[in-house]
């Protein structure tokens, strides 16, 4: 996979798709710190070893939020190198407690795909849950400097409550992480995710300047023009309500029946991609019956598509 430089200092490790990311790596005279760290550790090992630095050389470690592909490494980072781990208060928290952040995201005890989920986690982002502390909260507007650059906080909900970005102001940059404009869409399934928070995130980095935004899923990281494909990115919520609306109007009366035939992920995914398709219906049921164009009749769900006009 990979590598690549992005700016002065500032490099992306290239993990691509769940269940890795890509992680951002900031390389100054001063400071190595290490953003998301969900990449394939060998990746990581590699571009360091190009700047003649070792995993052990690592002074901080940044959490964009709690999402396992995300922290995969953080733990195991920390114990190597004694670096700090910097996550935002809500994620800290999470970090610190695993049995909570498997509650956060919807997985509690008996959850029946709980067990599946927490496979899958260490299956293929070994370290997530291993126990660990934050050492620095972050909160929103935070700024700090590594080397001549200057780092922002960005808080930016939606894909979860804890998600947030890093602003590199100087080379005047973003790191979007999981505001991601990858083909596949937004990823919104969790109960506690929001499709409006999302929309406004999204909408909210559509507002600033930015020169480039930086991916935390595409192969190729740094997007240019970062209005015109988050514009794009957006549309999948409409595509997808569409698709649900349709989807009760042909007959479907329940989320189980709307999961049936995915409208999301693919058929025949496995149980933990369908558990995350179930809630992200969910959210768009809500969003449909919000607009009106939904309704709860005896436990059904029915479509209340607008009459002709004669």
């Amino acid at each position: 996979m990979g590598s690549i430089g992005v700016g002065n200092e500032i490099h992306v490790v290239i993990g691509g798709a769940f269940p890795f990311c890509n992680t951002v790596v900031v390389i100054t005279s001063e400071e190595l710190v290490v953003i998301d760290p969900g990449c394939p550790i060998e990746e990581l090992r590699s571009l360091l070893k190009n700047h003649n630095l070792e995993l052990r050389d690592i002074d901080t470690v940044i959490l964009t939020h709690i999402h396992p592909d995300h922290i995969a490494h953080a733990t195991k980072l920390h114990r190597l190198s004694g670096c700090r781990i910097a996550a935002n208060e809500m994620t800290a928290s999470l970090f610190n407690d695993k049995e909570e952040m498997k509650k956060f995201l919807g997985f509690h005890k008996k959850h029946p795909i709980r067990p599946l989920w927490e496979e899958l986690v260490n299956r293929s982002m070994y370290g997530a849950l291993e126990d660990g502390r934050v050492d620095e909260e972050l909160r929103n507007g935070d700024k700090f400097a590594v080397g001549n650059l200057t780092l922002r906080v960005l808080y930016a909900p939606g894909h979860l409550p804890d998600h947030m970005c890093i602003e590199f102001l100087e080379p005047n940059l973003i790191f979007a992480s999981d505001i991601d404009c990858t083909r596949f869409g937004p990823f919104y399934g969790h109960e506690n995710s929001s499709i409006p928070e999302f929309r406004e995130s999204i909408r909210m980095l559509k507002k600033r300047d930015y020169k480039g935004m930086i991916s935390g899923h595409l192969q190729e990281p740094l997007i240019v023009d970062h209005r015109n494909a988050l514009s794009e990115y957006e549309k999948h919520f409409d595509r997808r309500e569409e698709a649900v609306l349709k989807s009760i109007g042909d007959g479907a009366e329940t989320i189980e029946e709307l999961s049936i035939n995915p409208i999301v992920y693919p058929p025949l995914s496995d149980l933990v991609l369908l558990q995350f398709e179930k809630w992200m219906i969910e959210h768009h049921v809500s969003s449909l019956m919000e607009k009106g164009l939904v309704e709860v009749v005896n436990k059904k769900l029915i479509a209340m598509f607008p009459e002709s006009s004669t």
